[in-house]
């Protein structure tokens, strides 16, 4: 496996998307439904921070830069599918076109290796998808010195985090459509099981496994078991409790095998920090001093970073293995 090869595939991969009119007409959706999420959050945040100046408001609602930038949390990962749908515009006919074409023969035929190909393809889109993540963030840095808004350097750590974790959000939906684009013999089809599979990592999962909770853990026990004479208050309280801490730890391994989740989760601490602290009621101290380190913020859901590291690591381990075995004659 040669680097520079690598780098040459990836180079070309990623000019071919920033050219393509289909990657430009995505982008300009994007950045048009992005654009208006941002003005919206950027209203209420200058009228948040009148209502605190004014001192009508308490020090728990202060807001921060940051919370402008939930906009892009709100279009990426929520109601809006521009995002994700452009990752799977990038992915989900890398190999098929190239073998209806039959241009895959002649790249083998010249000294390139086949992990070369893979590896240059996933990483040419992994740097478009960079490249379309940082545009999105210089939109929103834009509406913010408009409004003469300048960010502290605690929260350009969390505005990094973010921007980090958002291609990783897409790079992993993005390697998605490329594996199903290995096993799949046309584009068209490609195509069509890519969005399948999105719309299955996306909400599917989230929604049969919530679903799934209610049904495994039933009614809650100390409502069941109310009127038995035998139980006394704290019993039940008891039995509430541990009712409450099993279906949590359920809802909360649902959250973590749905990619949407684990991006929402992650999204919604960096850019909304005052309100995740004020329901869990931690760092209440250093919040009237300002945001703690972007690192002591996010320790207490590595598990959700682990996840969405997690799928593109094993979507791109199968189609790398796919790639490797397929017949390519």
């Amino acid at each position: 496996m040669d680097l520079h090869r690598i780098g040459l595939i990836a180079t070309k991969e990623a000019q071919d998307h920033l050219t393509s009119r289909r990657f430009i007409g995505l982008l300009f959706l994007l950045l048009t439904i992005c654009g208006i999420y941002i003005l919206k959050e950027t209203g209420t945040y200058l009228e948040e921070l009148t209502s605190y100046s004014s001192g009508t408001s308490s020090i728990y609602n202060l807001p921060y830069t940051v919370n402008i930038f939930g906009g892009i949390m709100s279009a990426i990962g929520g109601s809006s599918i521009f995002g994700p749908i452009i990752a799977v515009a990038l992915g989900f006919d890398l190999i098929t076109k190239e073998r209806e074409s039959g241009s895959i023969k002649a790249i083998l035929s010249v000294p390139v290796y086949r992990d070369e190909i893979i590896n240059g393809k996933a990483f040419g889109g992994i740097i478009v998808l960079a490249i379309t993540t940082s545009i999105v963030f210089v939109l929103a840095f834009a509406v913010l010195l408009v409004h003469s808004i300048v960010p502290g350097i605690t929260e350009m750590s969390y505005i990094f985090m973010f921007w980090l974790f958002t291609v990783l959000f897409l790079s992993g939906i993005f390697i998605m459509s490329l594996m199903i684009s290995t096993f799949s013999k046309t584009s068209g089809m490609s195509l069509v099981f890519s969005l399948l599979a999105l719309l299955f990592i996306t909400s599917v999962i989230y929604t049969a496994g919530s679903y799934a909770t209610e049904f495994i853990m039933g009614p809650d026990p100390s409502t069941e078991y109310q009127y038995i004479d035998s139980l006394d208050n704290n019993e039940l309280y008891q039995m509430s409790v541990d009712y409450n801490k099993n279906k949590d730890e359920l809802m909360q391994f649902v959250e973590y095998i749905s990619i949407r989740m684990d991006y929402w989760e992650l999204s919604k601490v960096l850019t909304w920090p005052q309100h995740c602290r004020d329901s869990s009621g931690s760092w209440r101290e250093e919040f009237e001093k300002g945001l703690p380190p972007v690192g002591e913020t996010l320790a207490s859901i590595w598990g959700y970073i682990l996840f969405l590291i997690a799928y593109p690591v094993v979507f791109f381990g199968i189609a790398y293995v796919r790639f490797m075995r397929t017949d390519l004659r």
